[in-house]
């Protein structure tokens, strides 16, 4: 299962996307999920490939690291209390990031099927819209398993 009720998060704020790598590589070192190169190797990898997408209606980062970083093939799901600066993927200009996708991928035939459903995901206005108007950490939870684990449509 890529979506697991520790890794999801909602309303969390964080003073900058340092502070939430941080948080990010805490769970997910205890968890045993990610080596301990990850905190670090996360940060380079944003700093030298931003990740900020500007879609209609909601910002989000889809962040990520090399495989080598990874010890199982997992998905952090952040929608965030308060936006945070990331940098665009196509301008590189400073963006506020509503919803961040954390991508823990050790296996690279599921990176490319993860990478698509990702893709889906944010294409679909509605299933944007959903997500935005998620009022709760156990909503956005059911919404992400549903999409993820069981590979249904959240409309």
């Amino acid at each position: 299962m890529y979506v697991e009720e520790n890794l999801v998060f909602f309303n969390n704020s964080f003073e900058d996307k340092n502070e939430l790598f941080d948080f990010m590589a805490d769970v997910l070192e205890k968890e045993g999920y990610v080596t301990e190169e990850f905190r670090e190797a996360i940060k380079i990898r944003e700093e030298n490939y931003p990740t900020g997408l500007k879609l209609t209606t909601m910002n989000v980062a889809i962040v990520h690291t090399e495989a080598i970083y990874s010890q199982t093939d997992k998905l952090v799901i952040l929608k965030l209390g308060k936006p945070i600066v990331f940098n665009n993927i196509e301008t590189l200009q400073p963006l506020e990031v509503d919803f961040i996708i954390g991508l823990i991928l050790k296996d690279s035939e599921k990176h490319l099927q993860i990478l698509k459903n990702v893709s889906q995901l944010l294409q679909s206005e509605e299933a944007i819209d959903s997500i935005k108007n998620t009022a709760s950490h156990e909503e956005l939870l059911k919404m992400m398993i549903k999409y993820f684990n069981e590979k249904r449509s959240l409309l």
